[in-house]
């Protein structure tokens, strides 16, 4: 008997979970631009009525942009064969964070990980 007998839809729940998870991470990163975005403009804007030692004390130093090149260490995600869909798709999704993945980029990654029955419902 093969594991799609055995759990028939789980391949579709997993598509969906996967689906869910990256439009909420999508969402998450535009939400986070446009909050950047509105943040930016609202400095210039009071800039000039700020003293500058008011601007100066800010408690946060500029963020100093990352080269998305350097990673700090290697990280092994494990390989998907279609058990625990949720713990992986979470520890993928830190994996993708972690190295600032593009998002046309994931879909492709996530299929190196897939084995066995997860890697057939993918092809």
């Amino acid at each position: 008997m093969t594991d799609g007998a055995k759990h028939p839809g789980s391949s579709d729940r997993l598509e969906e979970a996967l689906i869910r998870l990256t439009n909420q991470n999508m969402y998450l990163g535009e939400s986070v631009n446009s909050m950047t975005l509105k943040i930016d403009e609202l400095i210039q804007r009071l800039g000039p009525v700020l003293s500058p030692t008011l601007l100066d004390s800010s408690p946060l130093p500029p963020p100093q942009p990352v080269p998305a090149t350097v990673h700090r260490m290697k990280l092994d995600v494990p390989r998907f064969d279609g058990r625990e869909p949720l713990g992986w798709i979470f520890k993928i999704n830190q994996f993708f964070d972690y190295h600032n993945t593009p998002e046309q980029d994931k879909l492709t990654i996530a299929s190196f990980y897939m084995e066995g029955h997860a890697l057939a419902w993918f092809q």
